[in-house]
C-alpha cells in the first residue's frame, strides 16, 4: 500500500478532492436543510422533480424533425407521448409506460407508418 502511495500519491489526492469537490455540495444542503425548512417549502420543492423532467421532454415532445409541430398525426413522438398518458393513467406502471412509448415509436418507424 506505501509503494502505491509513493508512486501515485498526487494521483490519489487529486481524486480525493475531485470525489469531495462533486459529492460535497449536493449533500451539504442536504443535511443543512432537512430538519429547518418550513412545510410549505418541502411541499413546494416536492414539485422541483416533475418541473425539471417536463422542461426535458417537452421540447423533444413538440419539435419533430427540427420544427415545431403540435400536430399528433404528424407528430411521432406526440402521438407516443399522448398514447403514454393514457397508458399511465391505465396501469400506473413508470416502467409499462416507458416500454410502451419506446415500442410505439420503434414499430410505427419499423412499419413505415412515420418515419
Amino acid at each position: 500500500m506505501t509503494a502505491f502511495l509513493e508512486q501515485h500519491g498526487p494521483l490519489a489526492a487529486c481524486l480525493l478532492a475531485c470525489t469531495v469537490c462533486t459529492v460535497g455540495p449536493r449533500l451539504l444542503p442536504l443535511y443543512a436543510l432537512r430538519r429547518s425548512l418550513p412545510g410549505w417549502l418541502k411541499d413546494w420543492l416536492e414539485f422541483v422533480p416533475a418541473a425539471v423532467m417536463a422542461a426535458l421532454v417537452i421540447p423533444d415532445v413538440f419539435f419533430y424533425e427540427g420544427v415545431f409541430n403540435p400536430n399528433p398525426l404528424d407528430n411521432l413522438f406526440l402521438l407516443a407521448g399522448l398514447l403514454a398518458i393514457g397508458v399511465s393513467a391505465l396501469t400506473r406502471n413508470f416502467f409499462a409506460t416507458i416500454v410502451f412509448a419506446m415500442a410505439f415509436v420503434a414499430g410505427m418507424r419499423w412499419l413505415g407508418w412515420m418515419a
